[in-house]
C-alpha cells in the first residue's frame, strides 16, 4: 500500500467526518444536552461502528473483489457518484444543523453513536465503495490493520473534539452563523476527490 493511497483514503474518511450528518448531530446533541462525557461515550460509540465496517470490510469484501475483479472498478465509480453526490448535497445545504435524538447518559449514548452509524445506509455504501479500493486481497494482516486503527482513531478524535467544544452552547451557535459557508467548501473538495476517483476508475 503506498504512501499516497493512504493519504487519500484518510482524507476522504476526514470530510466525511467533518460533514454533518447523523452522526455529527447526534454527539453534538448529546454533548449540549448531557455534557461533555456523555457526548465522549456517543463519540466512541460512532468510532466503534466504524471499526466494524473496517473489519467487515477486511473479511468479507476483499474476498468478493478477489474473485470478481470487474466490480473493484464498478465500486470505484459507485464511490465516486457517492462523493459527488454528497458534493452536491453540501453545496446545496441551508447551513441548518441536523436534529438529534433525545439526550441519554453513559452506556446509552454508546449505544445510540453506535447504531446510528451502523444503520445509516449513507455510512454503508461509503465503506462498502470507498474503503474496499484499499482493503484489496493483496495487503497484509499489518496493513490492514494499520488501516484499521487509523480510520478507527481518526472518528474518535474527530467527534472526540466534537463532543468537547459544543459542550459550550456558545460554539455551536457560533458554528450555526458560518454553517452554509463551511458546508459549501466542503461540497467544493469533495467534488474534486469525486472527479479524481472516477478518472482513476476509467482508466
Amino acid at each position: 500500500m503506498s504512501l499516497d493511497s493512504l493519504l487519500f483514503v484518510l482524507s476522504i474518511h476526514a470530510l466525511a467526518l467533518i460533514s454533518p450528518g447523523p452522526d455529527f448531530a447526534v454527539v453534538t446533541r448529546l454533548s449540549i444536552v448531557s455534557g461533555r462525557q456523555t457526548g465522549l461515550w456517543a463519540a466512541a460509540g460512532v468510532a466503534s461502528a466504524i471499526g466494524v465496517y473496517v473489519l467487515i470490510c477486511a473479511l468479507g469484501l476483499s474476498l468478493v473483489l478477489a474473485a470478481l475483479p470487474g466490480l473493484s472498478r464498478l465500486l470505484a465509480i459507485v464511490g465516486a457518484l457517492y462523493l459527488g453526490w454528497l458534493g452536491v448535497q453540501c453545496l446545496r445545504s441551508r447551513g441548518a444543523l441536523p436534529e438529534a435524538q433525545a439526550a441519554q447518559a453513559g452506556g446509552r449514548a454508546f449505544v445510540t453513536g453506535f447504531l446510528t452509524n451502523l444503520l445509516n445506509p449513507k455510512a454503508m455504501l461509503y465503506f462498502g465503495s470507498i474503503l474496499s479500493q484499499v482493503l484489496t486481497p493483496e495487503l497484509g494482516h499489518t496493513e490492514t490493520a494499520l488501516i484499521g486503527v487509523l480510520l478507527v482513531g481518526e472518528s474518535l478524535l474527530w467527534f472526540g473534539l466534537v463532543a468537547s467544544l459544543f459542550s459550550s452552547p456558545q460554539v455551536l451557535n457560533w458554528l450555526r452563523h458560518r454553517m452554509v459557508w463551511f458546508e459549501r467548501c466542503i461540497g467544493a473538495v469533495l467534488l474534486a476527490l469525486a472527479a479524481k476517483l472516477a478518472s482513476s476508475a476509467l482508466r
